[in-house]
């Protein structure tokens, strides 16, 4: 590289200080289309970066869009698997109540059919009749939540106004309820 201030310094001819002149001009107009083309690519890369955040931006906005569609989702299945197992539950409770239910007509109808073979006319029987022992329908409640609770429950079963429902089974529910009610909260 050139020293220009040496190069003046030591040159003679007007001719070497116009080609020294003609040197400079041109480093000069060079540094500026350099720093000209500085410029523009900073002013790109200022672009680019303004660009890349606001890309950035709107994936982030997205992604948490998705994250809470996520969890909503979750939500909603936990929700719909605590409904089903509720179901589940209900369903299970509901086949013990029409179990007992069976066992109590099969053993009506044994008993009816013991007294038909013997000839025997059936003694005018209470609600409480020897077919039932006082235990059918709430077998294995020993405190008075889960007393309440299968009482709720065998109301909905057999009550009257149900396409199931049965008048004299809903009295035997209750008879059984009551007993058992005063036993629980009795003492």
């Amino acid at each position: 590289m050139l020293d220009f201030d040496e190069a003046l310094m030591n040159a003679d001819a007007p001719e070497d200080i116009k080609k020294l002149k003609t040197w400079m001009f041109e480093e000069q107009v060079r540094i500026q289309a350099k720093q000209d083309e500085l410029q523009d690519f900073n002013r790109e890369l200022q672009d680019l970066r303004r660009k890349l955040e606001r890309e950035k931006n709107a994936l982030e906005l997205r992604e948490k869009m998705i994250k809470k569609r996520f969890d909503d989702n979750e939500i909603f299945i936990a929700k719909k698997q605590k409904i089903i197992e509720d179901a589940y539950q209900q369903l299970a409770l509901d086949r013990k109540a029409l179990e007992c239910e069976r066992l109590n007509f099969e053993h009506e109808r044994s008993k009816y059919r013991r007294q038909k073979m013997t000839g025997s006319k059936p003694a005018h029987q209470s609600y409480e009749s020897a077919a039932y022992d006082g235990t059918s329908f709430f077998r294995g409640v020993d405190n008075d939540m889960a007393l309440r609770k299968r009482y709720k429950e065998l109301l909905k079963i057999f009550h009257p106004d149900n396409e199931c429902g049965d008048t004299k089974t809903l009295l035997l529910i209750q008879t059984e309820y009551e007993s058992l009610k005063s036993r629980y909260y009795g003492s």
